[in-house]
């Protein structure tokens, strides 16, 4: 609880305060969506915060924790307060007594949602507590985040804690000299460190479940504007994705952070952007039929720059964070052309320009926000890759290879809610709801964007259908939530309302209790606590100098490799070198000495044939500079088909090796004096 309290008071008081200051008509939204709209432009502003004051060489350290959350801290209250000052005097006032009328308004406005409660509301409630319970239950056990991913990104965000802010050199936990990789969810990581005092590892761990909550609470302004403003659209949405869908629940195992992060974002800046075509204007009428409970809309000033300022500001820091999701986000502007654009505008050549002109507005603008950033790429081995991408295109081998991978589409998304989309969709096709029939259209989209490789589409060749596969949450829970809302119907009859709200909430409950496994450290968890006991011992009893070599296996057609035990936390939980680079840095970073990265994919070539206990195995070990050797809990074994790289017994039976430490499945090796020249 005091860890979500510090969340919000990080994630969602920057983005609320910026909303409620700029945004038309803020006040005139629900709670929820003003919530879901919070957390993701939160999200979306410190990755701009860090680069821009890295431009300006200022690092802020623990200050870029604590000023922006304060700021929207101090906004909110001065709008509350100043609010209450504009407002009449209450009726129980007389002359004289206008603090004590300002002080109840006050407090009235604070109250004004509780007491107006309605049955969405504590349903929407309902669902969030069960949604957090079941993403910290799952954790409880975990010390360090699971699987590959979060080494990378842990690495990243204590490289942040060490530096104040970004950095180039990954030293002394990798020979790398620059950074070029996304840093949005590491840069959420050191906040909540430095906000809480925590390491960066067990901060990384539940930053992790914090974003897959507001991931999931991100769906719920979208899918109320989907709707038309009815809000058991939002709340099925969030129900879906939260408690129904494996994903992005599952994001835990594979500490596919990133992904999540930008996700995290994507719908805050779809909502944004479709307001911008909007105009910033609330569609009062279709709105307000479903909501009898808030209060009349009032419109307040502002500037349509404004407006598309703060979409092009989600825009810039999502593609900070997840370098894919601009592919997300044109599918989904193309399909929103499609499914709302043409109903409505049809063949007026002027207003099609106009909205045209906001949609280049928001993409220049975005643009000059990454600058920075963009001209850091130029040169950069992903900016070669996309080059690759544009000169040579897809082989057509590769892209059908891809998409085999829509044949485990139910590993990821059950069956009955991909049925249930499905029926959805046909349904809004004949109530002629183009924009929930399209977005069925922005999936399709979204998959063809592999196929443009083929056709040389400028960063094609990065997009994966496992990516697409593990986001289809956000798409199906849209349609799921809007077939809610179709048969909750428009809100005015209580007894209805009732009826799907106890549905709801069941189905919610037994959603909860089939997540509350959803995390399988048997299978994914690198770094056990008779690691964690080992990596004290190895800080305690090693030189400083000491070199692990540790267990790994080569990926990308022998191209690059991974770790496959504790060993590849070496580096970040015992404070020693060893031979596993982070795979952000293998794959796109510059290294210190030219050969470093081939040298390490080499080594692992190797000792597939090469047995430690060989003369050319130690000759091997000598020559990189090797002292100890690492064998974790998890035996080499960690990850689906791998086989041990060397095991522990090879090494027992040699005559170069001392056991230095041996608990439980963990061993730690090291050369002999003198064996090496």
């Amino acid at each position: 609880a005091w860890y979500l309290l510090l969340a919000g008071f990080l994630f969602v008081l920057p983005g609320w305060a910026l909303l409620a200051l700029l945004w038309p008509d803020w006040d005139a939204l629900a709670w929820g969506e003003r919530l879901g709209l919070a957390g993701g432009m939160s999200l979306a502003l410190y990755p701009l915060l860090f680069l821009w004051t890295e431009m300006i060489g200022l690092h802020l350290g623990a200050l870029y924790a604590w000023l922006p959350a304060l700021a929207g801290l101090g906004v909110i209250l001065w709008r509350y307060i100043a609010g209450c000052r504009a407002c009449p005097a209450t009726k129980g006032s007389v002359e004289g007594s206008k603090v004590e009328g300002h002080r109840s308004e006050f407090i009235s406005r604070i109250l004004h949602p509780v007491l107006h409660i309605a049955f969405h509301d504590i349903t929407l409630l309902l669902i969030l507590v069960l949604i957090f319970l079941t993403r910290f239950w799952v954790i409880r056990s975990l010390d360090v985040p699971m699987w590959g991913d979060s080494v990378q990104h842990t690495m990243i965000a204590q490289l942040m804690l060490d530096h104040g802010g970004l950095f180039k050199s990954w030293e002394p936990y990798a020979p790398y000299n620059s950074l070029t990789v996304q840093f949005g969810f590491p840069s959420f990581v050191a906040l909540f460190a430095w906000l809480t005092g925590l390491g960066s590892v067990k901060a990384a761990l539940i930053v992790g479940q914090i974003v897959n909550e507001l991931a999931v609470l991100a769906l719920y302004p979208l899918a109320v504007h989907i709707a038309n403003g009815n809000r058991w659209a939002g709340i099925g949405a969030v129900l879906v994705a939260g408690l129904l869908s494996p994903i992005p629940a599952f994001y835990v195992n594979w500490g596919r952070y990133a992904q999540l992060a930008g996700q995290a974002i994507l719908p805050v800046a779809l909502w944004l952007v479709w307001e911008a075509l909007e105009g910033g204007r609330r569609r009062t009428n279709d709105r307000r039929s479903t909501m009898d409970d808030r209060s009349p809309v009032t419109r307040r000033p502002s500037s349509g720059w404004i407006i598309i300022t703060i979409a092009a500001l989600a825009l810039a820091g999502m593609m900070l964070t997840y370098y894919r999701m601009p592919f997300y986000y044109a599918t989904f502007v193309l399909t929103l052309l499609v499914g709302w654009g043409l109903p409505g505008w049809r063949r007026d050549g002027r207003v099609w320009v106009c909205k045209l002109g906001i949609l280049l507005a928001v993409a220049v603008l975005a643009g000059l926000f990454f600058l920075p950033w963009g001209l850091r790429l130029v040169g950069s081995h992903l900016a070669g890759a996309v080059k690759a991408g544009v000169t040579s295109g897809a082989p057509v081998d590769a892209v059908q290879a891809d998409y085999q991978a829509w044949c485990s589409l139910f590993e990821y998304m059950p069956e009955t809610l991909v049925i249930v989309a499905l029926a959805g969709l046909a349904w809004s096709l004949a109530r002629k709801r183009w924009m929930v029939a399209a977005l069925g259209l922005w999936v399709a989209l979204l998959s063809a964007v592999i196929a443009g490789g083929l056709i040389h589409l400028p960063g094609a060749n990065m997009m994966q259908t496992f990516a697409i596969l593990i986001a289809l949450y956000i798409p199906v829970g849209l349609v799921v939530g809007w077939m809610i809302a179709e048969i909750a119907g428009p809100g005015n009859g209580k007894m209805q309302q009732s009826l799907v709200a106890v549905a709801v909430f069941v189905i919610a409950v037994l959603g909860a209790l089939g997540q509350r496994n959803n995390a399988v450290p048997a299978t994914f968890a690198m770094v056990t606590r008779p690691d964690n006991r080992a990596m004290v011992w190895i800080r305690e009893n090693t030189p400083e100098n000491a070199r692990f070599l540790v267990e790994g296996f080569l990926i990308y057609n022998g191209a690059s490799i991974v770790g496959s035990d504790a060993g590849w936390w070496i580096p970040l939980l015992a404070h020693r070198q060893n031979t596993m680079p982070p795979q952000y840095a293998i794959l796109n970073e510059v290294p210190i000495q030219p050969d470093y990265t081939p040298g390490m994919v080499a080594l692992v070539k190797k000792l597939e044939t090469i047995p430690l206990d060989s003369p050319q195995g130690v000759e091997l070990l000598c020559g990189e500079g090797i002292t100890h050797i690492y064998i974790g809990q998890g035996q080499g074994k960690v990850g689906f088909g791998v086989a041990q790289l060397f095991s522990p017994d090879e090494l027992l039976d040699s005559q170069d090796y001392s056991l230095l430490y041996h608990q439980d499945r963990v061993y730690v090796f090291a050369l002999k004096a003198g064996i090496c020249p």
